[in-house]
């Protein structure tokens, strides 16, 4: 079934009332109101067109409002999705939690205000667990089941980068080219380490070591505490977010190059492109995949670097594997190919999607938020 323009307003329209009571917790601390259920005729706010997202291999299973109607043109600047919980801030710096299994607001909270500049969500682990929401400057702890803030810690220097935790650390990279571990609690820098270049990228788990790449092209490894354990470097800075398959770090650099690296700071493989790279490399199932622009994108093999497969009419990266079958986003729409030999198996527009995020790379539920910050689950059938 698909929509037009004017029923889709119209649905809009018609939700618009129910919408406004959603809750606002203020950061002061206030406890959220009851959560509420997503509003009748929340599905046909959604552009959703169900037969194309079958021929996906999905079905939609809910669609929520995690801001209020005023706020729906303010963009989303950081997502995090947990098998309990879907967390969503927007630019004015309001931060909402919805129930993933039927997509009511837990609660929502305005935490400064739009000047901010916010950088990232992670959570502790444990079901009591906070989450952390890192502005530049700021570290907010909110309570999970309420929002409340239960803590606000400054950073030693300003950061760039989302924090990953590393055990009761806080670790993100800075403008002036240090990666800090802010100890969460403490209120207190763990430990620094500088280097060249500002860091831009986010911070990438490797198997037991965190890695960090710079503006400069420097490649590091480091334990939970701060100690070097390998460096290495490639000939200029990033655009995109590092992978990994546990034990190598893989790149794609404005050096017009895709590099894997292990983790004592050696290059395993380097292949060379013709342009600058824009595009987040993927691994999955022992295959790299990586939009490298003319050639399109491509399939490597991740322990050696050899080429499997070139689809030069292929762009985007790939958000998610459904039924053996890859889908490559591109920002309009997801292309079904086949994994084995790069072919076209399948296209479907998904106009009014902003961006896509699975809960994990295969065969999970698939989350979609709209240009109106409207968020959609699906379900694999």
């Amino acid at each position: 079934m698909s929509y037009t323009p004017a029923r889709l307003l119209l649905a809009a329209a018609l939700t618009s009332s129910l919408l406004s009571a959603c809750a606002t917790t203020p950061a002061s601390g206030e406890p959220a109101s009851e959560p509420k259920k997503p509003a009748p005729g929340a599905n046909s706010a959604f552009p959703v067109v169900y037969d194309d997202w079958g021929r996906l291999g999905y079905r939609l299973d809910w669609v929520s409002f995690p801001f209020a109607p005023s706020e729906a043109s303010a963009p989303v600047v950081a997502t995090s999705i947990y098998p309990d919980a879907v967390v969503l801030q927007n630019s004015l710096s309001t931060t909402s939690l919805m129930e993933s299994s039927t997509g009511q607001v837990r609660w929502s909270t305005e935490l400064t205000g739009p000047l901010t500049k916010w950088t990232g969500i992670t959570r502790e682990l444990g079901e009591a667990g906070r989450l952390l929401v890192s502005s530049e400057s700021e570290l907010f702890l909110l309570a999970l089941g309420t929002g409340n803030l239960v803590g606000r810690e400054k950073f030693e220097r300003v950061i760039n980068t989302p924090t990953i935790l590393a055990g009761s650390t806080a670790v993100a990279g800075t403008s002036v080219g240090v990666v800090q571990a802010h100890l969460v609690g403490r209120d207190v820098s763990a430990w620094n380490f500088g280097s060249r270049g500002a860091f831009d990228a986010p911070l990438t788990r490797v198997g037991d070591f965190l890695a960090a790449v710079s503006q400069a092209g420097d490649v590091l490894f480091f334990t939970d505490k701060g100690d070097l354990v390998g460096r290495g470097s490639i000939l200029s800075g990033i655009d995109t977010a590092p992978a990994t398959d546990g034990s190598l770090l893989f790149i794609a650099g404005r050096d017009q190059s895709v590099w894997a690296f292990d983790t004592y700071g050696q290059p395993v493989w380097r292949f060379r492109t013709t342009n600058p790279l824009a595009a987040d490399p993927v691994w999955h199932n022992a295959t790299l995949y990586c939009d490298i622009g003319a050639l399109g994108l491509t399939a490597f093999d991740a322990a050696s670097g050899v080429v499997r497969w070139h689809a030069k009419e292929i762009h985007g990266k790939v958000v998610a594997v459904r039924a053996g079958r890859l889908l490559v986003w591109d920002g309009k729409g997801l292309t079904v190919v086949d994994p084995q030999r790069g072919d076209r198996i399948d296209r479907v527009e998904l106009p009014g999607v902003s961006r896509l995020i699975p809960l994990s790379l295969e065969d999970s539920e698939l989350y979609a938020i709209s240009t109106r910050n409207v968020v959609a689950k699906f379900l694999t059938k």
